[in-house]
């Protein structure tokens, strides 16, 4: 009798959690707008009271799977990020405007000399190889392309510099397109981020690029906002350039492959970077280059177009401007965080050793 006695009590208890969970279920039926919220919540409570009658089991929960977009957005995973550096390859003539004074353009065939190409090395570690050791993702990788004739040179000129990161490499006009194809296996999409051998990019902007969502018929991003810096006079303004070189365009692997190119070289009074406006493009909203002018690079007198220039605010206030040169920044302090986001922190400069007597 005692053992009957306790066996209904069993069943009771049974009975009355049954009712218990038969009300929250009609009750999260009931509730129209609200079932969704309401529906884990019923199922977060029959989960703990599982637990307390010491079932471990875990209780699966069913949810609305998200349908899939009809292509495959591009990320880190499967985009391969190659930065283009054209070093000498591309002749400078051609692609400036008609507007620079034939007095400010260098000789022709200058870039192919020995002492133009020890300089541009020389600039080149100490602004462009900065500009991309100081990006905060390091997944991409860098051809600093140059012209067949010129390997002889280019490699005498590297023996004086530390070796290069394994994804950063000079490497031959002839020998780039094939490069590339190797590279972009296992890969559904590839930007090609072009940049100057002289100039830098934001430390941020590969990760920019990295969590940038493009339309899907766009086939560049062009970066119109940035900074000019002459590092001879040690000058830094705001920029901005309607159709800069500092673009990346944007292709499918499959496509790249069977041939489909993006012809951005179209010469016009504009230089030969405009091409890429023409393209389904979208413009990238924040400052992300420096431009550099030094002494080897004479295609614009600084002072000159600062005093040319009528605008304000050049990153807003550009409305049917080419280009424009904009405020230049004085304050020391503000200059150099700037600088120091392109190029990384300076070393620290040593305290001068005490002499003993």
């Amino acid at each position: 009798m005692k053992k009957r006695t306790v066996k209904r009590k069993v069943m009771a208890k049974r009975k009355k959690t049954a009712i218990r969970r038969g009300t929250i279920k009609k009750k999260a039926k009931s509730v129209g707008l609200k079932r969704r919220a309401t529906k884990p919540r019923a199922l977060k409570l029959r989960k703990k009271w599982n637990r307390k009658k010491g079932n471990r089991k875990r209780t699966s929960i069913k949810r609305r799977s998200v349908p899939a977009s009809r292509e495959e957005q591009l990320h880190e995973g499967n985009t391969r990020l190659i930065v283009y550096i054209p070093f000498n390859n591309l002749n400078v003539r051609e692609t400036l405007p008609t507007s620079v004074s034939a007095l400010t353009l260098p000789e022709a065939n200058t870039q192919f000399t020995e002492a133009w190409i020890n300089k541009r090395v020389e600039i080149f570690m100490n602004f462009t190889l900065k500009s991309l050791l100081n990006q905060t993702n390091p997944h991409y990788l860098a051809y600093i392309v140059y012209h067949d004739s010129s390997r002889f040179y280019i490699e005498n000129a590297l023996l004086g510099y530390p070796a290069l990161p394994s994804n950063i490499r000079f490497i031959s006009s002839s020998e780039y397109e094939a490069e590339v194809i190797r590279q972009l296996e296992g890969y559904k999409y590839w930007y090609e981020l072009h940049l100057y051998s002289d100039d830098m990019y934001h430390k941020a902007y590969i990760d920019m690029l990295y969590n940038y969502r493009p339309r899907r018929e766009t086939k560049v991003l062009i970066c119109q906002n940035g900074y000019i810096y002459n590092s001879v006079s040690n000058i830094l303004a705001k920029y901005f350039n309607f159709s800069s070189s500092f673009n990346c365009l944007i292709y499918k692997v499959s496509d790249y492959i069977k041939g489909v190119r993006h012809n951005i070289f179209q010469p016009s009074e504009t230089g030969v970077w405009t091409g890429a406006i023409q393209l389904e493009h979208e413009i990238m909203p924040y400052p992300a280059y420096i431009n550099h002018g030094h002494d080897a690079n004479t295609a614009f007198f600084f002072a000159q177009e600062v005093q040319n220039n009528a605008a304000q605010d050049v990153w807003t206030n550009n409305a049917g401007y080419y280009s424009l040169f904009g405020d230049i920044i004085y304050d020391p302090y503000m200059k150099q965080r700037i600088l120091e986001d392109f190029l990384g922190a300076p070393a620290p400069v040593p305290f001068p050793s005490y002499m003993s007597v």
